[in-house]
């Protein structure tokens, strides 16, 4: 991917190549401090080896950074891939500079490329991911769930991560995990709402607002059927304005139909037939 030219001259954003991820080490030891010793040995003997990592650099030295860690979920029986986001930190001398705006627009944007429908993070303050339209999202982490196969929790969940041959390879087993609240935000709106069907066949004009990922932001027809849905540009007049953000959070079922913004008796009644994500269950470190 091409370099991103920052406003300094000596600043630069882009993802860090094989063989030089463990550059990005000293400062995720310098921010995760709370981290053990032998917890970032693991990360980054496992999780770091194929993950994607994306720094600002100023004058060669990594100054800000995010890792994109690659997941699939199974999602009512079809696999998903969805990136999760990790280790967001900042030197503390460059931080209130916008250098995380610049990382996550950009991760977001090349995670719309490479054709994932959403992403998720595990939030250190919720405040710093809400201006980027990402959302809390229900999440069951029951530590008895962890031993559950794939079709255990296909029973009562709809969206759960595939512990496949590629799970088992970067997973790392940590006795002292404790999970926290997920956030989530919708990346290509089109790729997910294809997995979203409806109790009944019928069509929604639906405009989207998404301030970071225009493919995302406009009118569509959003037209369901009893397998699936999709979403096709309009000229209509919309019978329905929400924000990316909610519109995930709806999806997620996290916020009822009732509570969007502005719903009309219609559109209510529309998106009341539509079968949002039941159970969701997240139960990984990193």
């Amino acid at each position: 991917m091409e370099k991103q030219e920052l406003k300094n001259q000596k600043q630069e954003v882009r993802y860090l190549k094989d063989g030089e991820r463990v550059r990005s080490r000293e400062l995720y030891e310098e921010v995760f401090v709370e981290d053990a010793d032998g917890f970032s040995e693991l990360y980054y003997k496992i999780k770091a080896q194929d993950n994607q990592i994306l720094v600002a650099e100023d004058d060669g030295v990594i100054v800000a950074m995010l890792h994109r860690n690659p997941y699939t979920f199974r999602f009512r029986g079809t696999s998903v891939p969805a990136d999760y986001i990790v280790a967001v930190a900042t030197k503390v001398t460059y931080r209130h500079q916008g250098l995380m705006r610049t990382l996550l627009t950009k991760a977001l944007r090349d995670m719309y490329a490479d054709g994932r429908p959403f992403t998720f993070l595990m939030p250190a303050d919720e405040a710093i991911y809400t201006p980027f339209d990402f959302r809390l999202m229900g999440n069951d982490d029951e530590e008895s769930l962890a031993a559950l196969s794939g079709d255990e929790l296909a029973e009562d969940y709809d969206l759960f991560v595939e512990k496949d041959e590629a799970y088992r390879k970067r997973h790392i087993d940590w006795p002292e995990w404790e999970t926290t609240p997920m956030m989530l935000r919708l990346v290509d709106a089109s790729k997910f709402v294809a997995l979203i069907s409806a109790e009944e066949p019928q069509s929604l004009v639906l405009r989207i607002t998404d301030p970071i990922l225009p493919e995302n932001d406009g009118v569509f027809c959003w037209s369901f059927t009893e397998k699936d849905s999709s979403l096709t540009r309009s000229d209509a007049e919309s019978e329905l304005t929400v924000s990316i953000a909610d519109l995930g959070s709806f999806l997620f079922g996290m916020l009822g139909a009732e509570e969007l913004p502005g719903i009309s008796k219609t559109a209510f009644q529309k998106l009341e037939q539509v079968r949002v994500v039941d159970g969701v269950y997240i139960n990984e470190l990193v």
